[in-house]
């Protein structure tokens, strides 16, 4: 079995499957779903036991056929994770864990400049040292086990591309997270080629990570009830891709053999021919990169979105442009 090979996704019925950040109906939500559906045992983690155990009762209505276990935990407290594993193999006595979902961030789009010191630890808190817990709770046991199994952590298409605006904290974990996958990739390659790396990196995916990001700043500060905390409502925006179709070429990326998985905004996966193009964003960082210069031409350029960017430029953001003008023209 080699690492980097193909998956018969078939091999993962009746496995387990733990995905953190997985109780906000976003894209930890997406997989929950996928894997239940390829009849996969679940287990949520999330930082809200409110959130997770309404996100438990949910999988189980459509999945009636599988188990599911949500759990309330914080990836930044490794004694939390390590709790969790124990809850698991107490709950699924006998089943193996055939996948393992690095996927609880946070993001906070301000720039360097007006950004805080405590956004930029939160962020690199959950987005970086939450994915090197997750790895040190669980790769050993998918090593002892010896079987085929998955370990994926959600980075972002931010974590290929270059540095843009306002999401300076938020891209640069996600660089780390490409990073540390590929570190962890050659790391296991010859002790451990059972075990399937991937490093995901989304492009534009329904999300309510900004909304949930600042409710958890204000769930730590006192001024909201962790018990009161509900789902928060994903994006507006209306070339974004569903959770559960991003799930769909996820597991398509991961059948494949596919390292890094790119996941745009493509058909079948969406209904619409605008992509976010994200393969020729990560061509022009590397074009720059060969030249050992850097361009900011598009710092001069308000471009499709109305505020000069270097990656929300596509066709998706032309597409939306014109939506937008549309319906302010009122045709």
């Amino acid at each position: 079995m080699e690492q980097q090979g193909g998956l018969d996704l078939s091999s993962m019925q009746d496995k387990i499957a733990i995905v953190t950040g997985a109780g906000n109906h976003g894209i930890g939500w997406g997989l929950c779903q996928h894997s239940a559906s390829l009849g996969m045992h679940v287990v949520l983690l999330d930082l809200h036991e409110s959130l997770v155990k309404q996100a438990e009762q949910e999988l189980l209505a459509l999945y009636p056929d599988i188990q599911c276990l949500g759990l309330k935990c914080d990836v930044t407290v490794p004694e939390e994770l390590a709790a969790c594993l124990v809850e698991i193999q107490k709950r699924f006595p006998g089943k193996s864990i055939g996948a393992v979902f690095a996927n609880a961030g946070v993001i906070f789009n301000h720039t360097i400049l007006r950004s805080t010191v405590e956004e930029w630890m939160t962020t690199l808190n959950v987005n970086v040292v939450g994915v090197v817990n997750t790895i040190q709770a669980f790769v050993p046991v998918l090593q002892s086990q010896g079987t085929p199994a998955i370990f994926s952590a959600t980075a972002s298409v931010g974590g290929l591309v270059r540095g843009d605006g306002g999401a300076a904290s938020y891209q640069a974990s996600k660089h780390a997270v490409v990073a540390l996958m590929e570190a962890l990739s050659f790391e296991l390659a010859v002790k451990s080629p059972n075990i399937h790396m991937h490093v995901l990196c989304p492009c534009i995916v329904q999300s309510g990570l900004m909304r949930t990001s600042k409710l958890n700043q204000r769930v730590k500060a006192g001024e909201v009830n962790q018990a009161d905390v509900e789902p928060t409502q994903l994006s507006r925006n209306d070339l974004a891709m569903a959770t559960e179709r991003h799930a769909e070429q996820v597991f398509d990326h991961i059948a494949e053999g596919n390292f890094y998985m790119i996941t745009d905004n493509v058909r079948p996966y969406v209904d619409h021919d605008f992509p976010f193009d994200g393969m020729s964003i990560v061509r022009e960082r590397y074009e720059n990169i060969q030249t050992l210069k850097l361009d900011n031409s598009d710092a001069f350029n308000p471009g499709t979105t109305g505020i000069p960017s270097a990656i929300l430029k596509g066709p998706m953001f032309e597409e939306l442009k014109r939506r937008s003008q549309a319906r302010k023209s009122g045709k």
